[in-house]
């Protein structure tokens, strides 16, 4: 199964404040990770840090007040890339897990945790299954899954978990679909308000504004030596790849010769590339651009996951590209053979 790279970091993001009941009655946190001593973990809401502390002999308590908007929380440790997403129903929970290995984190004492717990449980071994079976092609595969996360969302309308799915695995949905399990939700309960549905929401609306057809939305990113690199300019009177990538992404690595070859052959008839790096650390960045050979322009903030530009193109996992000729997306998300083809055909 190709693996994906997610934008995790935003699922965590609410909708609302949280405030404190009129008693201020609170719930806990626990959080016992291994391989975490001296570390400080954050417990984070809307997007927030609520608090942090430092984990000694594998423990770190957080008290919280209770709030209506109680959806979503999460944990930031030093080290990890991304947040770590957990539902708590205003109920003390438990994480425990080792932190080398966030996604094997086990989350007790929520039921609409223990929902998403066995909705994960039943994806996974759907997975491995597939992946099991050398008869099936990956595509297929894929649609497998993907149906698998459809049928939860359409038959789960109104709870909170199957919105955290539908935001979850977005990725996999085009526009189109988003739309149709987005308006089953709005059909159940038209008055229905949650953080992952209003995020999935505003995710859709970004995607559509940026799929084949749609005129470009330009944007300004410095480059390695801090020289600032303008979309649009660097676009004039030429078919551009937007390439969204990262050093630490190996589906980047291995899409990198492809988009090489593309560079190599169509170059001189009026086509380039600029790439857009997700990365955090500079010095990685530049490795991977010397031993892969990306000889085009490169920009980056350096804000990971947080990259404006990705923000911009609703770029919720790497590689993605935006193929734009004359201010115009004329197509996304090509690979291998068919960026060769489609290059090609827009050099006519």
């Amino acid at each position: 199964m190709k693996t994906k790279y997610f934008l995790l970091g935003l699922v965590c993001v609410g909708l609302f404040a949280c405030t404190s009941t009129p008693k201020a009655e609170t719930f806990k946190v626990n959080v016992n990770l291994a391989n975490a001593d001296g570390k400080i973990v954050y417990l984070q809401k809307d997007g927030q840090t609520l608090d942090s502390a430092v984990i000694a002999n594998w423990d770190a308590v957080f008290e919280t007040p209770k709030c209506e908007d109680n959806e979503m929380y999460s944990i930031m440790l030093q080290g990890w890339r991304r947040a770590f997403p957990f539902f708590t129903d205003n109920v003390d929970v438990t994480l425990e897990g080792d932190a080398q290995n966030p996604n094997a984190i086990l989350v007790k004492g929520s039921e609409s945790q223990d929902r998403l717990n066995a909705f994960t449980q039943s994806y996974n071994e759907l997975e491995e299954k597939l992946e099991a079976d050398s008869t099936m092609a990956q595509a297929d595969k894929d649609e497998v899954l993907k149906m698998q996360c459809f049928d939860y969302v359409w038959e789960n309308p109104t709870d909170p978990v199957a919105h955290y799915v539908l935001y979850r695995y977005k990725w996999a949905f085009g526009p189109c679909e988003l739309r149709t399990m987005i308006d089953n939700i709005h059909h159940a309960d038209s008055n229905l308000v949650t953080a992952n549905l209003k995020l999935a929401e505003e995710y859709v609306e970004k995607q559509e504004r940026v799929q084949a057809g749609q005129p470009i939305i330009d944007f300004t990113q410095n480059d390695a030596d801090g020289n600032p690199v303008t979309l649009s300019q660097l676009a004039e009177g030429k078919l551009l790849l937007v390439d969204f990538w990262a050093s630490w992404c190996p589906d980047c690595r291995k899409e990198n010769p492809n988009v090489v070859a593309a560079y190599q052959k169509f170059h001189d008839q009026g086509f380039d590339v600029l790439g857009v790096s997700f990365d955090t650390e500079k010095e990685k960045w530049l490795a991977a651009i010397e031993k892969d050979g990306l000889t085009w322009t490169h920009v980056s903030d350096l804000q990971g996951w947080s990259n404006a530009a990705g923000a911009l193109y609703a770029i919720s996992f790497i590689p993605q590209n935006v193929l734009i000729k004359d201010g115009m997306i004329v197509a996304r998300n090509l690979e291998g053979e068919e960026l060769m083809e489609e290059v090609e055909r827009q050099l006519k």
